[in-house]
């Protein structure tokens, strides 16, 4: 067979496979019957985890039922597969960046922020009117009633 790839044209032979049937076969009364996943039970290697088939077949069955809600997560989202298999996100609630209970250190290092806010600002300001520039002194004389300093 003649197959071109960007440009370039090679012939493709494909080699032909030998079908036949397996060791999954096996006689039962003398009838013919496959195996099922828990009965050949043959172990098996993906991305260096191994497991058995005997272990698929276990996930598979204990899976819940189509109709329940299902939490997944994928990637760290979670989300909510319902009965209808409309999938709905689940939102966590917003985290605080504020400790639960306001401690000694926390009040201290408040009020140190406030007094280098207070400080940059005077120190702006100053420059500001140095220059001679109204518009960025007004723009920082209203920071300033902003942060209540």
């Amino acid at each position: 067979m003649n197959l071109i790839y960007r440009g370039n044209s090679y012939e493709y032979n494909p080699s032909s496979l030998e079908v036949r049937e397996v060791d999954a076969l096996r006689h039962y009364r003398s009838a013919q019957r496959c195996k099922t996943l828990v009965e050949s039970n043959y172990p098996l290697i993906y991305r260096g985890a191994t497991y058995t088939t005997a272990q698929i077949a276990q996930a598979f069955t204990s899976t819940p039922a189509f109709g329940s809600p299902q939490l997944l997560t994928y990637r760290g989202v979670q989300y909510i597969k319902n009965a209808n298999g409309i999938v709905e996100f689940a939102r966590p609630a917003k985290a605080s960046l504020a400790p639960k209970a306001i401690t000694p250190a926390f009040l201290e290092a408040s009020t140190v922020h406030h007094e280098n806010l207070r400080r940059s600002l005077e120190r702006r300001l100053e420059v500001a009117k140095g220059q001679g520039n109204q518009n960025l002194v007004s723009q920082l004389e209203a920071e300033s009633r902003q942060l209540a300093l």
